[in-house]
């Protein structure tokens, strides 16, 4: 039959109700090139152990759309998944649970000499792998829902296969964490009962799922897929932008199925790149926007498919320019919001900003401040400096310093929100960047953003007072409000940057090969952060060897040790070298804080 669907005209589709275990008995399942990845999250989850493995009777779980991508006369054929994928996935992980604990069960039964148990266990376990893995007359192996993640085969379906080693990227991440959670819950279930008493249990949680009805739907062909698929929403969310994008670049810019395969894999790796181990569903969408506003004039992100859309068109070329352009500011994009992010070697005369110490050095402050509104500039200039010698290294080193010196006083200072001013000064900046063709253009580009940024600082006297609060207590019990300011790799932040200013220690130090030093005593400090000892007054920066080498140590030899470890040697810290005090007093504390604080804004950190 034809039935219409919202937005799109005239497709003819069949549907059917099936169980799962219909579903899981007679077809087979992939999940195409242009689908999302795994994103279920704790609380659906949670929804899918309520609603379906604790039913009491049958649950309907929704539609599943699809089309046959591989016809088999005398086997079952392959759907390909248009929307039901999460759900499909999920009841698939939740029986190769169910699968490993008949089998545990089965092991402790044999172990106990209860045969009888250990038989049934077993014997179980077989029967819920049908639902996982197919075989048909001539003995061949059928995935019954194929997936990309390499683990999703190895972990879940067949434990037994030999590991291909591959990193698991956040879709496998996600996998796993549904796994676990499962795990905890069948556990939970099973609890104290007997082993023929977990049998019967476990029984009963997959028939629960095997029980769940869907109505399939049936599609006659990939090009309806790809047109339906921008129609609908999965359960409980609507497709992220970057699910959109993706099936946009794949249906616009090839007709052929090894053309659309190979940009679902230039997609995916674009993908890993940006989104390494984050759990975050947003991650992806993010970068997309933030690329869109280095290159372009800003659209919120409601618009951003609509113009993502326009820009390509119909012209399958421009489809893929903008994969390109994509794949292009990932490979900064993946650096930024990184705290350990580290200088990378250059190759020959390739133009690589992150070869650039100073670059490198600021990106990481920007993530260590957790500083993400500018990261429309930070593209911009990288990519400016590395596809043209319109930039000179000196301007992308300008550039950084602005930005993180700015934040530096209006972020992670006195905490000022970042507001839609904020990022729209970035944008039009970066905007104004790539449009420049001359090296005049861009040098006034810079200077104007440089007068913007200026006149949006916070005041001089919020600023001094809020570098006179910074401390350490790593042994102090602190509220979420004063932990940012106070986080080991801020401070060595701080006093690291004091010391690149005076060129005592060279850009691109890795912080965690340093430690802070107290050096008056942690262990005549009170229980209170506000204690002297703790204050930014009274600590330097060492080498992690030096450091374990003070301990409790007097002043003059924690001074000798500080001369060798190349630290900023302030004239208050001077002075306290030639004083002959054991340790400085809280009053040398706090006129040392207050010097710093004024070096931080006139010198260390100016505009």
């Amino acid at each position: 039959m034809t039935e219409a669907v919202p937005g799109v005209e005239l497709i003819p589709i069949k549907s059917e109700t099936k169980t799962i275990q219909m579903c899981f008995q007679h077809c087979l399942y992939e999940v195409p090139n242009f689908q999302r990845p795994y994103s279920w999250s704790e609380d659906q989850l949670e929804d899918f152990w309520n609603d379906v493995v604790l039913a009491q009777g049958d649950f309907f779980f929704g539609s599943t759309v699809t089309w046959v991508s591989a016809k088999r006369d005398l086997f079952r054929s392959t759907y390909s998944i248009i929307d039901g994928q999460q759900r499909l996935t999920t009841s698939t992980i939740m029986l190769s649970v169910v699968r490993d604990a008949f089998n545990k069960v089965s092991l402790i039964a044999e172990g106990a000499d209860d045969s009888d148990v250990g038989s049934a266990a077993k014997g179980q376990a077989s029967a819920t792998q049908k639902y996982l893995i197919a075989t048909d007359d001539d003995g061949n192996f059928y995935s019954v829902i194929a997936r990309p993640e390499e683990m999703f085969y190895e972990k879940i379906q067949n434990p037994s296969a030999i590991p291909s080693g591959a990193k698991w990227n956040s879709s496998a991440e996600r996998l796993g964490a549904a796994r676990t959670f499962f795990e905890n819950r069948v556990l939970g279930a099973l609890g104290d009962l007997s082993l023929a008493d977990q049998v019967d249990r476990l029984k009963s949680i997959r028939a629960n799922v095997l029980k769940a009805r869907v109505i399939q739907v049936e599609l006659t062909s990939e090009e309806d897929g790809f047109l339906i698929f921008e129609t609908l929403n999965t359960r409980g969310a609507d497709l992220r932008i970057s699910d959109l994008v993706k099936n946009l670049l794949i249906r616009g810019g090839a007709t052929t199925a090894p053309d659309r395969e190979a940009i679902a894999a230039r997609w995916n790796r674009l993908v890993d790149r940006v989104q390494l181990e984050s759990l975050k569903p947003d991650v992806v969408d993010r970068f997309i926007w933030q690329s869109w506003n280095s290159r372009r004039a800003a659209v919120k992100e409601p618009e951003l498919f609509k113009e993502i859309s326009r820009l390509v068109k119909e012209d399958a070329a421009k489809h893929l320019d903008y994969l390109a352009e994509l794949e292009t500011d990932s490979l900064t994009y993946q650096w930024l919001e990184n705290e350990d992010v580290q200088t990378r070697l250059k190759k020959g005369a390739d133009r690589n900003a992150f070869a650039v110490r100073k670059f490198a050095d600021s990106v990481r402050a920007l993530a260590i401040f957790n500083v993400s509104v500018a990261n429309s500039t930070v593209l911009a200039i990288a990519r400016k400096y590395q596809e043209s010698s319109l930039v000179k290294e000196s301007q992308l080193i300008e550039v950084m310093r602005l930005v993180e010196n700015f934040h530096f006083q209006f972020t992670a200072l006195t905490n000022s929100g970042s507001t839609g001013g904020t990022r729209a000064r970035y944008n039009r900046f970066a905007v104004r960047l790539e449009a420049a063709n001359s090296r005049a253009e861009v040098s006034e580009a810079i200077a104007d953003l440089k007068v913007k940024l200026v006149a949006s600082l916070p005041s001089r006297e919020l600023a001094l007072k809020a570098f006179q609060e910074l401390f350490y207590a790593p042994s102090v019990k602190l509220t979420q409000a004063q932990k940012p300011r106070a986080r080991k790799i801020f401070i060595a932040y701080v006093l690291m940057a004091f010391a690149k200013a005076e060129a005592s220690i060279p850009a691109g130090q890795d912080l965690a090969s340093w430690s802070i030093e107290h050096i008056k005593p942690q262990s005549t400090a009170g229980d209170s952060y506000k204690d002297p000892v703790y204050s930014i007054g009274n600590l330097t920066l060492l080498t992690d060897a030096l450091n374990s080498s003070l301990g409790a140590a007097p002043l003059s030899k924690k001074v000798e040790a500080l001369r060798k470890g190349k630290a900023y040697f302030d004239p208050e810290l001077e002075s306290w070298a030639h004083g002959g005090a054991v340790a400085p007093s809280d009053a040398q504390i706090k006129k040392r804080a207050e010097r710093l604080a004024l070096e931080a804004l006139d010198r260390v950190w100016s505009l």
